[in-house]
């Protein structure tokens, strides 16, 4: 590793994302083995299937641990009272201080709506719930107290207690207004293919092209300026359906092609896949970093120790 990032470019980082475990043993090999190999982040989704709870995961993860970012990828913002859920991540900051990447989300996959009984309210609202939410927490989390009323939640003379230390706050999505709102309340800004068929099965196409995220990145610097921030926010993406080192272009493509709905002459230019050798993995991400401003990658969990040599190359680059 040399050098650092082009002037204006946010640094390198990899994460990993945690999906379905077999064990609190695979747990506890996934958060020490990518701490040791480099990765910045171990990042816990939250669905209501197989895969474990995000808080608890990540607070067994913290005793295994002592520098790797704990983090949610994303929260579902509709399935938690704001307040119960600070006292839940303000608890896991004293395991982990200053060690935590809060990912919120607006919920999108009608099976986790379903599970909790909860109904699914349209999109727009979800967003506007999430906004509130967030307001909330981090209201809570920088000033220790907050009273308010919003349209769909409230809270009357809470207590940000345990007292929590910094932490990053991560939202994201890929149409307009949810990327507004993790603009305005997140530090990190997650770009991702639109989500809005609610369904796992269905190829991402035109939503997964290389066009479709410049517009996304003209999206998230268009409203940056209009919130006033004086720097752009780190841009992230996930490579969690999609992420080999492999030789084979062919198989790259033969494989990517369909389950992505993309011609192949395009699918290995989208950011969400990731595939080639090591050599040509870093030469894709920095080309990306150039086009799209993106830096911060998150890795399947199944594919994290392929990856070791890219995150020895690029990390802090």
């Amino acid at each position: 590793m040399t050098g650092g990032p082009p002037a204006g470019r946010h640094p390198f980082r990899f994460g990993v994302y945690a999906g379905a475990l077999s064990g609190i043993g695979a747990l506890r090999a996934l958060a020490v083995g990518s701490e040791e190999a480099g990765y910045a982040s171990l990042l816990v989704p939250d669905h209501l299937d197989e895969r474990w709870s995000p808080v608890v995961s990540l607070a067994l993860a913290a005793g295994w641990t002592s520098r790797i970012a704990l983090g949610t990828l994303m929260l579902s913002a509709d399935l938690r009272r704001p307040a119960v859920l600070f006292k839940d991540l303000a608890t896991l900051d004293q395991a982990a201080p200053g060690r935590l990447e809060i990912g919120l989300g607006a919920g999108w996959y009608p099976p986790d709506f379903a599970r909790a009984g909860i109904p699914m309210a349209p999109p727009g609202i979800r967003i506007e719930r999430l906004a509130e939410t967030a307001h909330i927490l981090k209201e809570l989390w920088e000033k220790g107290a907050v009273s308010y009323e919003g349209r769909h939640c409230s809270a009357v003379d809470a207590i940000g207690a345990p007292r929590p230390g910094p932490a990053a706050w991560v939202m994201g999505g890929g149409g307009p207004r949810m990327l507004r709102t993790a603009v305005e309340h997140a530090d990190i800004v997650s770009l991702t293919a639109r989500l809005s068929s609610g369904r796992r099965d269905k190829p991402l196409g035109d939503n997964a092209r290389a066009e479709r995220f410049d517009e996304r990145v003209c999206w998230v610097r268009e409203f940056a300026a209009e919130a006033g921030r004086t720097s752009a926010p780190e841009l992230q993406c996930l490579l969690i359906d999609a992420a080999v080192v492999t030789d084979s272009e062919e198989y790259a493509t033969r494989e990517l092609a369909p389950r992505f709905g993309l011609p192949p002459g395009e699918v290995l230019d989208s950011p969400v896949v990731l595939a080639g050798t090591v050599d040509e993995i870093c030469a894709r991400l920095r080309d990306r970093r150039e086009r799209f401003g993106i830096s911060y990658w998150v890795l399947p969990a199944a594919r994290w120790e392929e990856f070791v040599p890219v995150v020895e190359r690029l990390t802090g680059t």
